[in-house]
């Protein structure tokens, strides 16, 4: 009796799977297989943006997005391809993940680059890149949890690529540069700004763009320790950018910025000439200290230089000293 109740039941269970299942697919003779139809798109791209539009107007964005990813998915060669993944884009900004929102508008620019929406997207790409920039994180199962920087120079680098001359390459250049500066890749933030420079000379940013090169390699001059061959190039830099803009009010700052960069010079090069100089090698230590003097006069360095040489020929001018003989 047990096993004919077990039998019975076991039955009547794979009836039901049975039942679920064939409602849950049908088979399609246009595309000879067995398909889902709440998985389906709806007969016509009209109607399945208007089908997924309702979900969007209800603010329900999870099921917006499922029903939009159709519209690509089931009608690619449709104008309204590109809206779908346009509104995917907008529903993942309001769900707060504009990691996945950025993902769908560079969709867009690469897979229709002739839609209306160009335009739209580009400007939403390059607006998020400024969130991760300015410090944003992406989000991990919900929760910010990764820097989104490189994120940022990633979109700002695919606004370049696709839109070089719209409303947005320039700015979307300079900023690459920025962030590389912000994360203290000053070689890279160099190469940015002189892309800029070299690509866009008619660039509003363009003054901005050769001040930076100048002020990266300070920057890069402070890194560690002194580094000689940046601090040689922000020099040279400096005065590039002064003789270009001499009425620009960076220019001041570019003053101030050779200055600093001489002083430390200089104090570099004392400091080895000291070390000679600690080592009795007064001969070598001579010519650093005369180098400081000058080349380097306005610097503190060389009035300690100065004092030192001064020392050296007091020296060398001190009447010796008579010998003691010893009488025995």
């Amino acid at each position: 009796m047990r096993n004919f109740l077990r039998i019975t039941a076991l039955c009547l269970c794979l009836a039901s799977f049975s039942s679920a299942s064939q409602a849950a697919w049908i088979w399609s003779p246009d595309l000879a297989k067995w398909i889902n139809p709440k998985k389906a798109a709806k007969d016509t791209p009209d109607q399945q943006y208007d089908w997924a539009m309702q979900f969007y107007n209800q603010k329900n964005w999870d099921r917006a997005i499922e029903e939009f990813e159709k519209l690509p998915a089931a009608f690619p060669n449709s104008r309204l391809a590109a809206e779908g993944v346009y509104f995917v884009g907008l529903s993942q900004e309001a769900k707060q993940d504009i990691a996945k929102a950025a993902d769908a508008y560079q969709k867009l620019i690469d897979r229709y680059p002739y839609s209306d929406r160009i335009k739209d997207a580009v400007k939403k790409e390059f607006e998020i890149a400024g969130r991760f920039a300015e410090g944003e994180k992406i989000k991990v199962v919900g929760i910010p949890t990764f820097s989104g920087r490189d994120k940022a120079i990633e979109l700002y680098t695919h606004v370049v690529k696709n839109a070089p001359f719209g409303s947005y390459g320039d700015q979307a250049q300079f900023q690459i540069g920025e962030v590389y500066k912000t994360q203290g890749f000053y070689e890279e933030a160099q190469k940015a700004y002189q892309t800029l420079v070299d690509e866009y000379p008619s660039s509003d940013l363009l003054t901005k763009a050769r001040y930076q090169i100048a002020y990266v390699s300070l920057l890069a001059s402070k890194k560690a320790n002194y580094n000689e061959d940046s601090a040689k190039r922000a020099i040279e830099e400096f005065k590039s950018f002064k003789e270009s803009y001499p009425e620009n009010a960076q220019s001041l700052e570019a003053d101030e910025s050779i200055k600093i960069l001489r002083a430390r010079k200089a104090m570099t090069s004392f400091e080895t000439g000291a070390f000679y100089d600690k080592q009795n090698k007064r001969a070598s230590a001579k010519v650093y200290y005369q180098e400081i003097v000058t080349r380097y006069p306005e610097t503190p360095a060389a009035e300690l230089a100065q004092k030192r040489l001064e020392g050296m020929i007091q020296q060398t001018d001190a009447p010796a000293k008579p010998k003691k003989f010893l009488l025995w």
